[in-house]
């Protein structure tokens, strides 16, 4: 049985092949006419602009190095274009070394490959750059309306603009890109970039909203030309877009311009838009209140800016994810034992460099083994995560509660005498053993010890405070357990 090809050859397509020199392009026609598909010619990429302006290819493909405009010029040309920018460009070179790579993919070419001799090669990446091209809008008409565009000074004027363009792309992505270097933080980060941008949409507004791990940050900035109504309004937008229930916390800043007039948005446009990185769900919006004629104006701008945006949080979700892992414990989410000694050595330089009080609590479940080997490590897991609760459900805010491992707890108490830590623990073994844990097999209530231990300035370490520490763990636990000491 015949076995069928693995890549179907595509329809014929029309070509517009660009190349000054007269031998390469009788082997290219040769090449793609043998084919059956349509060429057109055109010795510069002056020339090509002209070809375009009767009709429109398919596919480009262009030699890079050419007299009055070269192949990376009019690919630039052709991506800052609308009515081209997803027209498929191939840029071809005889040479195999130089920066060609890098400036092909700069100026926005979808491949680039070194010539070879039969130009068998040039055809292949051709195909393959039409099979996946986007279908072509039949409506589509002539890249040029006006003959005026087509004079050299009328090309150069656009080429200063296609440069300046992408010389303001770059400073924009370089910007948003040092908002992360300067101050990793999605609180951070989303108001500089709404500082940043504003300047591009102001008289009007922008807002962004980005949900965190630990809820949803947003920010906005308006100028004087838009109401509070209006500013409501865009902010139930990203409310519905968001899928957030209730009103949403939007601080808004006013247009730091003094000179700005007052002026009413003739043709308002309002866009809700996501931001995401491709692979990832969305969890970011930026909302628009524009006039229509700047929206498409600097549309390229806000998606660049939208997509960076996108990237930084993403990012810093990222490094929140791993610091998150680093830091806590997997199984009650409390702070690890890495994490809470240093945690203990910060507090205790801040104690002795402000002379004040710091005490610690080492808590440890009574009883706790038996479970595990009656019930089970589930069982015991449960257990150790309904207790962990509790605890920091009973903790004053400045206090941290960490798992030191095992059925073990340790308690910082920032600014706290030993006294205190004493009475602080008594609440906290009393909330445990009076509260019914629902997940403890047939209904058993637990019991805690724990031993209280305080700095003592100059001369103390944090391992000497442990120790201490845990000397009156063990004494509460040969007392009979269920029982607070502290030191004397």
């Amino acid at each position: 049985m015949p076995t069928l090809p693995t890549t179907a050859p595509p329809r014929p397509f029309k070509a517009l092949l660009v190349e000054d020199s007269a031998t390469q392009m009788a082997l290219l026609r040769a090449v793609f006419r043998s084919r059956g598909h349509e060429v057109m010619e055109a010795r510069n990429g002056a020339e090509a602009l002209l070809v375009l302006a009767g009709e429109m290819p398919d596919l480009v493909v262009s030699d890079c190095y050419m007299p009055l405009i070269d192949g990376y010029q009019l690919c630039r040309l052709l991506k800052d274009d609308r009515a081209t920018r997803h027209l498929p460009v191939l840029l071809l070179t005889a040479e195999t070394r130089g920066l060609g790579h890098f400036w092909a993919k700069t100026c926005g070419a979808d491949r680039f490959i070194v010539k070879e001799p039969e130009m068998d090669g040039v055809l292949e990446a051709a195909e393959d750059l039409i099979r996946t091209a986007p279908p072509k809008d039949p409506a589509q008409g002539p890249v040029f309306r006006n003959p005026e565009d087509l004079g050299v000074e009328a090309i150069q004027r656009r080429l200063a603009r296609a440069l300046e363009q992408r010389l303001l792309e770059t400073t924009l992505r370089d910007s948003i890109a040092r908002l992360y270097s300067e101050d990793p933080d999605a609180q951070s980060i989303v108001r500089g970039f709404v500082d940043l941008l504003q300047t591009a949409v102001l008289p009007g507004a922008l807002a962004v909203v980005h949900r965190t791990e630990e809820g949803l940050v947003a920010r906005g900035a308006h100028g004087r030309c838009v109401s509070e109504a209006d500013r409501q309004e865009l902010g139930r937008a990203l409310e519905r877009a968001m899928g957030v229930s209730g009103s949403l916390d939007m601080p808004w800043d006013a247009a730091m311009d003094p000179e700005e007039r007052r002026l009413a948005l003739r043709d308002p446009l309002q866009l809700v838009l996501p931001i995401s990185v491709p692979g990832t769900p969305i969890n970011a919006f930026l909302g628009l209140l524009v006039e229509r004629r700047l929206y498409q104006e600097h549309v390229r701008l806000l998606e660049i800016a939208s997509d960076e945006l996108g990237r930084l949080l993403t990012l810093e979700a990222s490094r929140q994810r791993l610091y998150h892992q680093a830091i806590q414990d997997p199984l009650t989410g409390l702070f690890n034992r890495r994490h809470t000694t240093e945690l203990l050595q910060h507090e205790s330089m801040q104690s002795s460099r402000f002379s004040q009080p710091l005490a610690v609590m080492l808590i440890d479940l009574d009883h706790f083994k038996p479970i595990n080997d009656r019930f089970g490590h589930a069982a015991g897991d449960r257990v150790l995560s309904m207790v962990a609760q509790r605890l920091a459900f009973g903790l004053r805010k400045v206090d941290r509660l960490g798992r030191m491992g095992g059925d073990e707890f340790l308690v910082l108490c920032p600014q706290t005498d030993k006294e205190g830590a004493r009475q602080l623990a008594m609440r906290l073994l009393e909330t445990v053993t009076q509260t019914q844990l629902p997940n403890l097999p047939e209904g058993r209530n637990l019991s805690l010890s724990a031993g209280v231990a305080s700095w003592r300035g100059e001369g103390d370490t944090v391992e000497l405070l442990l120790a201490r520490a845990d000397q009156r763990l063990y004494k509460a636990k040969a007392e009979g357990r269920a029982r607070v000491v502290a030191e004397d």
